[in-house]
């Protein structure tokens, strides 16, 4: 019985795995060039919010695209206006935070969970 449940809760895992996320991408890969203080290059894997945003993020990316919206096809006089529009518009604008669960207690109630289903 310990090896089915050790099989069925090494399925969970690889099915919850980060990993999971990467393998329908095309490229999961990106390359990061960075200028300051010095060049530097070099690649990494994608953020996981690339895959999944947190709600916050999906929040200010539709608030930055109305904003880009409305301020469609205005005319350029100093900053452009679409740019003073959306800068006003977001300004002060929060759209909450993600509070990240300790790995410690992931990994505490991933145990507990896996040690219910096998009992």
């Amino acid at each position: 019985m310990s090896e089915s449940g050790s099989t069925s809760s090494g399925k969970q895992l690889e099915e919850s795995s980060e990993a999971a996320e990467y393998t329908g991408d095309e490229k999961p890969i990106q390359l990061v060039v960075r200028r300051k203080p010095r060049l530097v290059a070099y690649f990494r894997a994608k953020p996981r919010t690339a895959y999944n945003p947190t709600p916050a993020q999906v929040a200010s990316r539709i608030a930055f695209a109305e904003a880009a919206k409305r301020a469609r096809g205005m005319k350029l006089v100093g900053l452009p206006p679409a740019a003073v529009l959306v800068r006003e518009t977001m300004r002060g604008a929060y759209y909450g935070g993600q509070v990240r669960e300790p790995k410690w207690l992931r990994i505490l109630r991933h145990l507990a969970e896996t040690t219910a289903e096998t009992t």
